[in-house]
C-alpha cells in the first residue's frame, strides 16, 4: 500500500497528535499549528496503513510565508509540499521560512533549494528548573497596552510580532515612568508546550535585566497552561543564552531557521 497524502480533518485529529506528541518540545511547532492555530493553518498528512508518518503546515497570519513539517522518511517531505502546494498558491510562488530542528535541514534540502540557514538554540524551562527574577516594575499586559507594545515591537524589528498577540497567550511587560520599557510575550499556547517570543527591551533601558524579569513572571504563568515552555535564541548570542541560564532555562536543542524555495521555484 502506497503512502497516502491528505488534508487534515477530525478522522485525523487524534493520530497526528499521538504522532507529533512523541517529541513535543522537538515539534512544538507542528502541534501549534494542529491545534491552537489550526483556523489558521493549511494542514496535510501523510499516512501509512493507517498510521501516520508525517505532516506539513503552512500558517497564513505572518508577514512572510511560514511552513513547518515532521516526517519519518525524507521521500515524504516531497509529497506533503506537493499537497500543500494545492492549497496554498503562493508557496510556489514566494520564497518559504522554517523554524525546524538543525537535524531536518538535511530533509529540507534533500528536496527544495535552501537560500539561508541561521542557528538559533531552543532553550526549554519547566516549573522544578524556573529560577525566579522578580522586579516590581512588572506586571502582566494587557489590551489597552497593546499600542505600546506595537511601538516597542517595532522599534526592536520584531519580525514575528502581531497585533492579535493576547489571542495566544499571555504576555508581561516593565514600566519605567508608566513607559513600557520591556515585555516578552507568547507565540503560542497548548497544552503541550509554549514558546515565549518577542523578548524586547527599549534601548534607553538595557542592562537593567527588565527583560529577563518579564520572561521569569510570562515563564511561572506559562506553567498554568503547559507543562513544558522554551524560547529560541541565536546560536551565536551566547550573552542571552546565560541570561537565560539564570532563570532555570537549558539548552535543548539546535534549531535552524532556513529560507528556502520549492522545486518549480528553480530557473
Amino acid at each position: 500500500m502506497p503512502t497516502e497524502i491528505v488534508n487534515l480533518d477530525e478522522r485525523w485529529q487524534a493520530e497526528v497528535l499521538s504522532y507529533l506528541r512523541r517529541s513535543p518540545y522537538r515539534n512544538s511547532l507542528p502541534l501549534a499549528n494542529v491545534t491552537q492555530l489550526r483556523a489558521h493553518c493549511d494542514v496535510v498528512l501523510a499516512h501509512y496503513n493507517g498510521q501516520v508518518v508525517g505532516m506539513a503546515s503552512y500558517y497564513r497570519d505572518l508577514p512572510f510565508v511560514a511552513t513547518t513539517f515532521a516526517v519519518d522518511l525524507p521521500q515524504t517531505l516531497p509529497l506533503l509540499h506537493t499537497a500543500l502546494a494545492e492549497q496554498a498558491p503562493i508557496l510556489h510562488q514566494a520564497t518559504l521560512s522554517t523554524v525546524i530542528p538543525e537535524q531536518r535541514v538535511r530533509q529540507l534540502a534533500a528536496c527544495t533549494t535552501i537560500e539561508s540557514v541561521e542557528l538559533e538554540m531552543q532553550m526549554v524551562v519547566e516549573p522544578e528548573t524556573l529560577r525566579p527574577h522578580s522586579d516590581t516594575r512588572v506586571r502582566r499586559l494587557r489590551s489597552d497596552d497593546l499600542a505600546a507594545m506595537g511601538e516597542l515591537a517595532r522599534g526592536g524589528g520584531l519580525m514575528a510580532w502581531r497585533p492579535a498577540v493576547f489571542d495566544h497567550g499571555p504576555a508581561f511587560g516593565a514600566f519605567v515612568d508608566e513607559r513600557l520599557a520591556a515585555m516578552a510575550t507568547t507565540h503560542f499556547a497548548t497544552t503541550d508546550v509554549i514558546e515565549i517570543g518577542n523578548v524586547v527591551t527599549h534601548p534607553d533601558f538595557r542592562r537593567q535585566g527588565l527583560a529577563s524579569a518579564c520572561v521569569s513572571a510570562l515563564a511561572a504563568n506559562c506553567f498554568n497552561l503547559a507543562p513544558r515552555v522554551y524560547l529560541l535564541v541565536m546560536d551565536n548570542n551566547p550573552g542571552a543564552q546565560e541570561a537565560y541560564r539564570k532563570l532555570g532555562f537549558w539548552p535543548s536543542e539546535r534549531f535552524a531557521f532556513v529560507h528556502y524555495q520549492l522545486p518549480l521555484m528553480r530557473a
